[in-house]
């Protein structure tokens, strides 16, 4: 870990200097405004209340200039402030370097696409990358996990999915990534308007397109999804044996989605230091909460039901959990209801696992608060083993968080500052391992 530490400290410190030499921060790093400030003393303040140290001596810069600070926050992780004067006031921004993130000119074939899906409003717009020489490649499309993302899937500022393409292509694959519903250049209904079952039926007409491209070997088509995308992945390949050669389960979920959100609230919970007595209080009332989420009930005896169990509560407990004594208000039921949040609940990824023939590589992070993994693991191995699958390869990867990234806590926080997109650890993994199968496949 002290590697990590120092490789962003070194980092920092290197932009800093070449800022203060007038050279420009790299193009593959994204700024993040923070806040502004009428003074220097100004700056510090809002530091101080972010809980960012400062390692550098802050010097304002005069107007119209800009001066560079590292800072370290709670997390422990050093990054770069950039800090603006401008019209009087100082405006501070953190410099997220995203070093994983490619840079033209690349050595690969790129081109948009859009393919047809059974719904006719939905034709998913996205980005066919491929080796600049040679025919015949085997091919992945890579499915995004949880959320409005669009081809790239920028979570936390890192582009996932950009750099898993951008590895797979120079690795001798074709790849597939698009923009999910209601988002970028796709149409059909946003987040949390579409379910699972939705976005299984689109990854399923993406493999379909990939079939009938001249240069792509039909016969070794997979998928490679990233959380709810590798659930997406294990339906696709379940309902659809004939069309999928393997698939890659990136920190997929083994478990019931009802099941995986009450273990994934304690281990956040665990992660912050809640005391456990308290965990266990909010578990109670989460689990009648997703279980009425989860159930048939309408939209609106949904709603009534979830609110009138946890009115139902002591006066005692209402305290200890924060809830005023109004009640919470109508908007902290309604992600309860939504079609997305329901669907998910209450499928089990484990009835598609068992009905997969083909090669599977299943990887979750040990520092993943997200999806646990030691039950996480256990159930998709043992619903493969059910299904009698010879070929899965199912590993739980050290100091690896729910986004692939090399972490210290796994904490939501850190996922803005890890400079890391995805371990080359993992890269190496996926890659070797799909190489093999693509080798040896029909």
């Amino acid at each position: 870990m002290c590697l990590l530490a120092c490789s962003l400290a070194l980092s920092a410190g290197a932009l800093a200097a070449a800022a203060q030499e007038g050279t420009p921060a790299r193009t593959n790093s994204i700024q993040q405004f923070l806040f502004s400030a009428e003074s220097s003393a100004g700056v510090e303040a809002e530091f101080d209340k972010m809980g960012v140290v400062l390692t550098d001596v802050l010097a304002a810069p005069a107007e119209g200039h800009t001066t560079w600070v590292t800072g370290t926050g709670p997390s422990g992780f050093p990054a770069p402030y950039r800090i603006d004067s401008a019209k009087g006031r100082f405006h501070v921004y953190a410099d997220r370097r995203r070093p994983q993130h490619p840079i033209a000119p690349l050595p690969y074939e790129s081109q948009e696409v859009m393919f047809d899906t059974p719904n006719p409003a939905v034709s998913p717009v996205g980005t066919l990358t491929y080796p600049g020489s040679g025919t015949n490649f085997p091919a992945v499309v890579l499915v995004a996990g949880t959320g409005p993302h669009t081809r790239d899937a920028g979570m936390s500022l890192h582009k996932t999915l950009l750099v898993l393409a951008d590895h797979l292509t120079r690795q001798g694959f074709a790849v597939l990534r698009y923009d999910k519903r209601g988002i970028g250049l796709t149409g059909g209904a946003l987040h949390p308007g579409s379910t699972t079952d939705d976005y299984a039926a689109d990854a399923l007409a993406a493999v379909r397109f990939l079939k009938l491209q001249p240069n792509i070997n039909a016969a070794r088509i997979g998928l490679v999804g990233h959380s709810e995308g590798g659930i997406i992945a294990a339906m696709v390949a379940a309902e659809a044996p004939e069309d999928v050669a393997f698939i890659v389960m990136l920190a997929g979920t083994g478990l019931p989605g009802l099941e995986n959100q009450s273990l994934q609230g304690a281990a956040f919970a665990r992660a912050d230091g809640v005391p456990e007595p308290l965990i266990r209080l909010n578990q109670k009332l989460e689990r009648v909460q997703l279980e009425i989420a989860a159930s048939k009930l309408g939209r609106q005896e949904a709603l009534d039901a979830t609110r009138m169990a946890t009115e139902a509560l002591s006066a005692e407990d209402k305290i200890t959990l924060e809830i005023p004594p109004e009640g919470l208000p109508a908007e902290a039921f309604e992600n309860l209801v939504s079609p997305w949040f329901r669907r998910f609940l209450a499928l089990d990824p484990r009835t598609y696992l068992e009905k997969v023939r083909c090669p599977v590589l299943a990887l979750v992070g040990d520092k993943d608060l997200q999806v646990p993994p030691a039950e996480n693991l256990q159930g998709i191995e043992r619903a493969l083993e059910r299904g009698g699958n010879p070929h899965a390869t199912v590993r739980q990867l050290p100091s690896i968080n729910h986004n692939l990234q090399t972490a210290r806590t796994g904490k939501l926080s850190e996922y803005f500052l890890i400079e890391e997109t995805v371990a080359p650890s993992v890269l190496a993994l996926m890659s070797t391992w799909m190489k093999d199968v693509a080798a040896n496949s029909r």
